[in-house]
């Protein structure tokens, strides 16, 4: 039973913050003093003293690497706020002519995969918190920009897929691929898991269209892996989706004006002209127009005028940030040093960080000039979610570098085949959400995997292992932290805490193993 006693620090840490509804800081810690104990009274678990030196500087440098996106990320979004370029995104996402689950499908299956696949670290959430802010209420809107983070296996421009093919020798193209189909069930329910949040009126409705739009998103992402173009697989089927949508919008505006004209047509010299209302009030019958299958007349003078295309204090704000990432990216890929620490199979790298770019952009868009209210602001608001972060790292690596991790793989390791299959998504998610990172639980529990995984499926078992992996760091404390740091006052006045979004993303992770069971089950089966 020491698989039992193995996992019985994140018990007690998920009773703490599910049962006791205690801070997340306290529950990490107290987390960490029983892994500690553990450590102390059980002899098969075991940290020598220069394990324990590597793990200390591992811990600390992945601690450096969510501060170095955190600090300048929300201090960036605090410049943007001062500067209305997050009002004039939440405007813009409000005048497209779509309904409000429509903006949302296309928010998380287009826009923050697109993001998210280029930077990485959270950074899209700077993008999504803001414009999902202005189309919901506070406690929806975080949980739809939790959903968004969807994308993780091809975040960083693949990075976590890439590293996975180099841990089990398998090509880049073969394991991107199999991830894409492990993972094409959970685009469309991610999408429409974030559209009905919205309450729709037309539920059925909604859910098809938002499945839809996972579903683009899923096709993009296998055709582009296949293909053999992994890195940018993520931007590139982000993009495609995003296109689709605002080409639905542009063909429902058309024939929204179609309909305009042929009414005012036929009114002329049969009654009363029909009214002329404003542009706004033409956007807002549209949407509903969208969300009710009905028919909005307006006249020809009336159009709405919504723009297809981002304000240009938008696409200038943003378009630093992403120039930067690129810059960097295409200066280490020219061979200029990325500046790395390593420390316990850790790395901060800091070229390869965005927090050089989000700190750039922020003082930039200030003509050069430290904005020191907005800085003290930034401090304060990622201060808690660093120290319950740091705890969950110190927890995280005292279970994997004691040998808890590798016990609960032993325990599997010996159950049947079908066990086995249903255990691994179980790992992989594990994983994902310890250490808070793909490209971590890929490092923590790719070999394993590989040694579950029975004749002829150690493809499969990686690709199981790295969608799992992904798909849970949505639901983990350090992105959680993160998205309510960006949110601000507006969570802190909601009364929203890491608890309730936790509870949220472990409601969503379960039906996210479901998912990957079946797809387990059904590999184990065929072979």
């Amino acid at each position: 039973m020491m698989w039992a006693l193995a996992v019985s620090p994140l018990v007690v840490v998920l009773g703490m913050i599910m049962g006791l509804r205690r801070p997340a800081h306290w529950a990490a810690a107290t987390g960490a003093v029983v892994a500690a104990l553990l450590i102390w009274w059980r002899p098969e678990f075991t940290l020598s003293g220069d394990a324990m030196r590597g793990g200390a500087g591992g811990a600390g440098l992945l601690v450096l690497n969510a501060a170095a996106v955190m600090l300048p990320g929300v201090y960036l979004s605090q410049v943007l706020t001062r500067q209305s370029v997050h009002h004039s995104l939440q405007e813009w996402v409000r005048g497209l002519p779509l309904s409000g689950p429509a903006k949302i499908a296309l928010v998380v299956a287009g826009i923050a995969p697109t993001v998210e696949a280029l930077t990485g670290f959270g950074v899209s959430l700077l993008v999504t918190v803001p414009v999902l802010l202005a189309l919901a209420p506070p406690a929806t809107a975080l949980r739809q920009a939790m959903l968004g983070m969807n994308i993780i296996p091809w975040g960083t421009l693949g990075l976590a897929t890439v590293i996975g093919a180099a841990l089990t020798q398998i090509p880049v193209a073969t394991l991107g691929t199999a991830t894409a189909i492990t993972s094409a069930m959970i685009f469309p329910l991610v999408t429409v898991w974030a559209a009905l949040l919205s309450q729709p009126e037309n539920r059925i409705r909604t859910a098809v269209l938002a499945a839809g739009a996972g579903s683009l998103l899923s096709i993009g992402l296998l055709i582009i892996n296949r293909l053999g173009v992994v890195p940018p697989a993520g931007v590139l089927a982000g993009l495609f989706a995003t296109t689709v949508g605002l080409t639905l919008s542009a063909i429902r505006r058309h024939r929204i004006e179609s309909q305009t004209i042929r009414s005012q047509s036929s009114t002329r010299g049969e009654g009363p002209a029909v009214a002329e209302i404003t542009a706004s009030e033409a956007n807002s019958l549209l949407a509903a127009n969208g969300a009710s299958g009905g028919t909005a007349v307006v006249t020809a003078g009336s159009v709405p005028a919504g723009r297809l295309l981002p304000p240009g204090a938008v696409l200038r704000a943003y378009g630093i940030v992403l120039g930067g990432i690129a810059i960097l990216r295409m200066a280490t890929a020219a061979g200029v040093p990325t500046l790395a620490l390593h420390a316990g199979g850790a790395s901060f790298a800091l070229l390869s960080s965005p927090g050089l770019p989000l700190l750039a952009a922020a003082l930039l868009l200030d003509r050069g000039r430290p904005h020191l209210p907005d800085a003290r602001a930034a401090l304060t608001r990622v201060t808690r979610p660093l120290l319950a972060l740091t705890g969950f790292v110190i927890l995280g690596r005292l279970m994997a570098d004691s040998g808890m991790i590798a016990h609960l793989g032993a325990a599997v390791a010996t159950a049947p085949e079908l066990v086995v299959a249903l255990a691994a998504p179980a790992l992989g998610m594990l994983s994902g959400f310890v250490t808070g990172s793909n490209v971590g639980g890929n490092v923590l529990m790719m070999s394993l995997q590989q040694q579950l995984a029975p004749t002829g499926l150690t493809t499969w078992f990686a690709a199981l292992q790295n969608s799992a992996a992904g798909h849970a760091v949505f639901t983990s404390l350090p992105m959680i932290m993160l998205i309510l740091a960006v949110a601000g006052d507006r969570a802190t006045t909601a009364g929203i805490t890491e608890n309730q979004l936790l509870r949220f993303g472990l409601r969503v992770a379960a039906m996210i193993y479901l998912l990957l069971a079946l797809t387990a089950v059904v590999v184990v089966s065929i072979a």
